[in-house]
């Protein structure tokens, strides 16, 4: 297995070294190697050489399975140097397709009570990417509704989102599905109505749920959902929103992912100076990407692990001062990894 780690700006490189620390771990504890390549892309390097995107990203992404992209600034004075150009222009080569959010875990963060801790996902076509081609299955909605054109998205973007929670679904990792929908796309001849029916029918637990209602339900519930399918830019303000509930400025990660499964994953952590060398950065986020990361390899196992001894983590307070504790990267980079030392007769 290879990651190509790429530490961005801020504290990018404290968050990476967080992550080559949890890499030793698994090595040592699981016998399991994984190999990183480190890649510059940083207002440091725009600066010096005014590339945005070095030409040896291409062939390092091609070795590698998955990409691993830190945090950048928003806040650069040099022109085109911002985190949508970078994204935009990493998803574009890479053909990286679907968007997500991941967050985990709400129910502890906000310490509610609950038996089903789950992460909240979110599920978008990727507007950083290219158009995306239809593969919706003629079986799974028909093909009058699917000549249903809608105002506010491609016929492509409808079809893609509804197969890729199709195949979220049918691997057995998400049960409860929620449609957030502005009111005219829940009208009886949107294109949604037909493959949101045929998931119920299959005993898929689905709500519907318009924008302002979604915002009243997540605040009162957040933990009663697992996967939300919805269109931009819905997307994007339910993540904001999001994130603030979790409390935390990294407990959270953005997935890219291509149809032939490429992934990248995106830190969701503040690029600002005033976390810069006082080890007050969130590894969390950056911690479940590398677990959302072996997921993908089919080590299930090890992820589940690694969720755990978050878990312990936030249970037992070791959290940065951002979520109420007192820990510092460090701690906590060192916390997780002892914890999961414990953990040696998983295979």
């Amino acid at each position: 297995m290879k990651i190509l780690l790429i530490p961005g700006d801020g504290v990018g490189n404290e968050l990476v070294a967080e992550v080559h620390k949890l890499i030793a771990t698994i090595d040592s504890v699981f016998g399991l190697k994984i190999n990183t390549q480190s890649l510059d892309i940083s207002e440091f390097h725009f600066r010096e050489t005014n590339i945005l995107i070095p030409k040896g990203l291409q062939k390092m992404a091609e070795e590698a399975n998955s990409i691993w992209l830190g945090p950048i600034t928003n806040q650069s004075k040099l022109n085109g140097y911002n985190q949508k150009n970078i994204v935009q222009q990493i998803c574009s080569e890479q053909e990286l397709e679907f968007f997500y959010r991941n967050y985990k875990p709400i129910p502890s963060l906000q310490k509610i009570q609950t038996d089903n801790p789950i992460d909240v996902l979110l599920i978008e076509s990727n507007f950083y990417s290219h158009t995306v081609p239809s593969e919706l299955p003629a079986t799974f909605v028909s093909d009058q509704k699917l000549n249903m054109m809608t105002t506010y998205f491609s016929q492509s973007h409808m079809e893609s989102i509804f197969a890729e929670a199709q195949k979220i679904i049918e691997s057995g990792q998400r049960n409860k599905l929620l449609i957030v929908l502005p009111d005219e796309l829940k009208q009886k001849d949107s294109p949604w109505i037909e493959p949101a029916n045929q998931l119920a029918e299959r005993g898929i637990h689905i709500q519907w749920s318009a924008v302002d209602q979604f915002f009243y339900n997540i605040l009162r519930k957040p933990d009663q959902l697992d996967l939300v399918v919805t269109v931009s830019p819905y997307g994007r303000i339910f993540s904001k929103m999001i994130s603030s509930l979790e409390g935390g400025l990294g407990a959270g990660f953005e997935t890219h992912r291509s149809k032939n499964n490429q992934i990248m994953f995106q830190i969701m952590h503040p690029a600002s100076s005033r976390f810069v060398g006082k080890d007050a950065a969130d590894p969390i986020g950056a911690i479940l990407s590398i677990a959302a990361f072996l997921e993908s390899q089919n080590k299930p196992l090890i992820s589940a692990a690694i969720r755990n001894v978050i878990e312990d983590a936030i249970s037992a307070a070791w959290v940065t001062r951002d979520l109420g504790g007192s820990m510092g990267t460090i701690e906590i980079g060192d916390f997780i990894c002892s914890k999961l030392s414990g953990k040696s007769t998983i295979a």
